[in-house]
């Protein structure tokens, strides 16, 4: 059926202006190459370096560029966006695999080896798949259009958004038009498989002088090849730069633990060679290290980190797009300061580490780290509020933020017994869990439960210190590592080997931060060890028709990715409501990243917004997994006179509240 079936040939089009066409072609993929290597020669990245990194990671690269570049691993999140997105991707990359092989067939093969590829059964399948491939370009450029017109989401679209739009959905109409005047010229029955133009050809009147349609079609393809060659010189000053310096960012990523930050220098290093002399955070953009100003140029500036973020929500200066773009405006000008040049001294202490940013960024940009980097050096030059100088001071004297005596945790010892090297399990209490009488009761309740299902535990009291998690986040890397070092001493001193902590951040720190300085044990959440223990039967409880909402702390759920014990435990004895902001997109209570001990100016409270979300789901119960979030949300409930609509307790309390006897 199909022998015999040929792509027409543009005869019609000079050879002169082919040649021209494709020396331009050349000259301008060579200018938009010379552009994307010269965005990172200017960062101090030689050829030569990017090519040695390619070469022993180009495994890796491919994964990575699949997975987050062309199947939109994180845009797909959101169906509206990511629905977008696919279609005008993979509308242009068989768009321009229809071009390449156009070019390859008419302007290669034909003329030096005398034969095509667009022929028969290919030629048709060819056919209607660039006339799909077009239809999805122009249907995700308008689904675009109508998102920045329709102003459904806070997006921070500019002119550039709409030239770029309208230029592509120009080019597209242009290529469909030619493609309809080609078939008015030939008309063959086997052109139906180009389904649109097929419609389209029905616009030229059949009796058209062939030279005048002819002379058209020559305007119109000289038209459409301006248009192209515009876009492709107007995208490296554009927002479309993001198509190549974002799928390089995503394909060089390099993946740690989520809640691992950088290790700026090794403290035990320093003391056996006695060089102190060095320098911590960034005081300029210069100071940033090389993947950070990376990830500056693949920002896309779409605003989903901004969208995300409390401290966005709750009214404070700081926004992580703000951020990255300040850094991506002066990456190449690195005498900047990042404070107060990129973000102000509030906004550099309004971060809660929540890692919302890092979760919805598309190209996988950390925006938090560059908060942490000027943190760190605000912290160094002593450019601290009086809370932070104070809690600082309490760590150096007391090993713990409250400034208690280190005796004073030995009270715990009647709930639980000193530990030994007999003891299985080390349950760490945490300074919430000694100090803060909230969290205390959650302390108490925990070893009870370990104490009813027969678990062989033991707490360390008066040697237990703060493991320095918010020293670090407030980027006081010397008071943390100092921590580090005696905790890790404890822990080889007793020989410890498994630990269960009640607070995400402890849980977090101890598993992905202490082993980088040696520390290898197994580091469990309480949420994971009582839902094995009702699992198996240990610890029975009894079911109710109570209805119970879930805050997910952001340190055990969207950072490590802990959200089914949780269910589980809330599920065992009572009816889950989920909130709308849940799992991965939960909002934090407020406390992390040091905001616990310190004031941020801002409009509203971030634990007051999230109450009100709880409140929302009419539940009688709040179940949290973390002292500071229940700490957070029991404020917000006093000061939003909500104590009678809302009973907050911890997963560990629930459970001893429905044991069956």
């Amino acid at each position: 059926m199909a022998a015999g079936i040929v792509s027409p040939t543009l005869v019609f089009i000079p050879e002169l202006e082919l040649i021209i066409l494709y020396v331009t072609s050349f000259s301008a993929a060579i200018f938009v190459l010379y552009w994307w290597y010269r965005s990172y020669r200017c960062l101090g990245i030689s050829i030569t370096a990017i090519l040695d990194y390619i070469r022993k990671n180009w495994k890796a690269m491919i994964s990575q560029a699949l997975s987050y570049g062309a199947f939109h691993k994180k845009t797909a999140k959101n169906a509206y966006a990511g629905v977008m997105h696919l279609l005008i991707f993979y509308g242009m990359l068989i768009l321009f695999i229809s071009t390449s092989l156009i070019a390859l067939s008419h302007d290669i093969l034909k003329p030096l080896f005398h034969f095509g590829i667009l022929t028969g059964t290919f030629y048709l399948n060819f056919e209607v798949w660039a006339n799909t491939g077009g239809l999805m370009l122009i249907a995700g450029l308008c689904m675009a259009l109508y998102r920045r017109l329709a102003k459904k989401i806070k997006l921070e679209s500019v002119f550039d958004d709409y030239i770029l739009i309208s230029g592509l959905i120009i080019l597209s109409i242009e290529g469909f038009f030619l493609g309809a005047l080609k078939i008015a010229l030939f008309r063959n029955g086997f052109d139906i498989y180009r389904y649109i133009e097929w419609y389209l050809s029905y616009i030229f009147p059949a009796g058209m002088n062939v030279n005048t349609a002819i002379q058209v079609y020559r305007e119109l393809w000289l038209v459409h090849i301006l248009t192209a060659f515009a876009l492709v010189i107007y995208l490296p000053f554009s927002k479309f730069s993001h198509i190549a310096l974002s799928w390089t960012n995503v394909a060089i990523k390099k993946f740690h633990p989520r809640g691992q930050l950088s290790t700026p220098f090794l403290l035990s290093e320093a003391l056996e060679t006695g060089n102190i002399d060095f320098t911590v955070g960034a005081k300029e953009v210069a100071n940033l290290s090389t993947p950070m100003k990376i990830d500056s140029l693949a920002c896309t500036n779409c605003g989903r980190c901004e969208r995300a973020c409390p401290a966005v929500l709750s009214g404070s200066d700081l926004d992580p797009r703000l951020v990255v773009q300040n850094v991506k405006a002066v990456v190449y000008n690195g005498k900047v300061e990042m404070v107060p040049g990129i973000l102000s001294e509030n906004a550099a202490w309004a971060c809660t580490t929540c890692q919302a940013c890092v979760e919805e960024c598309p190209v996988l940009i950390d925006p938090h780290s560059f908060v942490i980097e000027a943190r760190r050096n605000l912290v160094m030059e002593n450019k601290i509020s009086k809370e932070a100088g104070q809690y600082f001071n309490n760590l150096t004297n007391t090993q713990n933020p409250y400034g208690n005596s280190p005796s004073d945790r030995d009270a715990l010892l009647k709930f639980g017994p000193k530990y030994d090297s007999s003891k299985e399990v080390l349950y760490w209490a945490g300074c919430m869990g000694a100090f803060d009488p909230r969290g205390k009761k959650i302390a108490e309740t925990v070893m009870g439960l370990l104490t009813k299902a027969g678990v062989n535990f033991g707490i360390l009291g008066s040697e237990e210190k703060c493991n320095g998690e918010t020293a670090r986040r407030m980027g006081e890397e010397g008071r943390f590592q100092e921590l580090v070092l005696q905790n890790i001493d404890t822990f080889k001193k007793y020989n410890v080997k498994k630990i269960i902590t009640a607070c995400p951040h402890c849980y977090n720190t101890f598993k992905n931060e202490y082993p980088k300085f040696g520390l290898q044990v197994e580091v469990v959440h309480h949420s994971e060890f009582l839902a094995k223990l009702v699992d198996d039967g240990k610890l029975k409880v009894r079911k109710t028709d109570e209805t119970v909402t879930l805050h997910d702390p952001c340190y055990l759920g969207r950072v490590n990715g802990e959200y089914d014990n949780t269910r589980f435990i809330v599920s065992s004895f009572g009816n889950l409501k989920e909130m709308e902001k849940s799992r991965q997109n939960s909002m934090c209570c407020g406390a992390g990243g040091g905001n616990y001990w310190y004031k941020v100016k801002s409009q509203d409270s971030i634990s007051h917004l999230r109450m009100q979300q709880a409140l929302d789901t009419k539940a009688t119960k709040l179940a949290v997994a973390c002292p500071f979030c229940n700490a957070m949300m029991d404020d917000a409930s006093r000061s939003m006179d909500a104590q009678n609509k809302i009973e907050i307790k911890d997963i560990s309390e629930l459970i001893s509240d429905n044991l069956e006897n």
